[in-house]
């Protein structure tokens, strides 16, 4: 004997018009918001009581072929998911993609994986129309960027500013660096060093370059032996700290590049018995909501990663694949001011 399931259909935009007793095209403009729409608070009521009533939902990608629009899948490529300063990414890619009615896809290279062999399968299949590249090293960038401009795929960079990237929204990392800097100096400081991430990280490169930038310009002698140069993470953070307790002249204050790093320097700060803000004060790239949590809680830059993501999700969605991209994102860095900063100043 042959058991039927029984179908189920999709519930229809003229359904939705029907019940509601109104032009099809009425439901239509209702859901795209279309500021030319006039009709009565009590017609758009109606609407969408029928709508809930029905459990209607738009077929997003059908809308899609009848339009010239051809973005309807956005991948989003991140490093891990284990960073925090990630997910503020991910997040203000997830407000744009609702806004904008796309479908969003976040992946990350796994030790198993290139981001270049991800975004080979992902380009491959057609799972994505899309992309949007966050993290990588220089020469990782280099690649992918090679590979989707040959192929005219509609892709954006974040926070990339490798020779040859033409498609790239960026944060202003170094204004957001002399911010701390001058904060430090502001307060008395002057031995300064700083926990980078590796130089071979286009963003690492080019915070360390910003950190000797705005120590200079301070008015302060620059030397190399400032910057310890680790992994952004946690333990990188430990391992710096542990290096900058062996470095002569003794630092007063120091400045770290990653906010996952900066926890780890706290950490191993308590661990040598080193009092911040009292014996060292501590300040850190990347206001997350829980340095606001810490003990003591850290003075942070603010990067505005989450107008990062959903600036560049619309950038890509609105954009042609071959018009040139390149810019900072719209809200400047901002100086959070708490307790692992202090005066040297008696």
């Amino acid at each position: 004997m042959t058991n039927h399931s029984p179908k189920i259909s999709r519930v229809t935009g003229s359904q939705v018009a029907a019940l509601a007793k109104v032009d099809a095209a009425v439901v239509s403009k209702i859901l795209k918001e279309d500021p030319t729409l006039r009709v009565s608070s009590e017609t758009r009521k109606r609407v969408m009581d029928a709508i809930e009533q029905l459990g209607y939902r738009p077929n997003y990608a059908a809308q899609r072929l009848r339009s010239s629009r051809k973005i309807g899948a956005v991948g989003l490529i991140i490093p891990n998911f284990s960073n925090p300063a990630f997910a503020e990414i991910v997040h203000g890619a997830e407000i744009a993609a609702l806004k904008q009615k796309v479908a969003l896809f976040v992946s990350s290279n796994s030790e198993l994986t290139t981001p270049l062999e991800l975004i080979i399968d992902l380009v491959a299949s057609g799972r994505v129309d899309a992309l949007l590249i966050a993290g990588g090293s220089s020469s990782e960038t280099a690649e992918i960027n090679e590979y989707l401009s040959a192929r005219n795929f509609p892709y954006l960079f974040l926070n990339r500013q490798s020779i040859g990237v033409k498609r790239s929204l960026f944060l202003d990392d170094e204004y957001a660096i002399s911010l701390l800097v001058d904060h430090l100096v502001e307060l008395g400081h002057k031995k300064i060093y700083n926990i980078a991430g590796r130089s071979s990280m286009e963003t690492g490169k080019r915070r360390q370059n910003a950190f000797k930038k705005a120590i200079t310009e301070a008015g302060l002698t620059f030397s190399p032996d400032l910057i310890i140069e680790e992994e952004y993470s946690a333990l990188g953070g430990q391992r710096g700290f542990q290096e900058i307790l062996k470095r002569k002249p003794k630092a007063t204050a120091l400045v770290v590049s990653e906010f996952n790093m900066a926890v780890g320097a706290l950490n191993a700060a308590r661990k040598a018995k080193v009092v911040v803000p009292d014996d060292l004060s501590m300040v850190a790239f990347n206001n997350l909501e829980f340095a606001s949590l810490l003990n003591p809680t850290l003075t942070t830059v603010g990067l505005q990663l989450q107008h990062l993501g959903e600036e560049g999700l619309n950038l890509l969605i609105e954009k042609q694949p071959k018009e040139e991209i390149y810019q900072t994102v719209s809200k400047s860095a901002e100086l959070f001011l708490r307790e692992s900063s202090k005066s040297l100043r008696k």
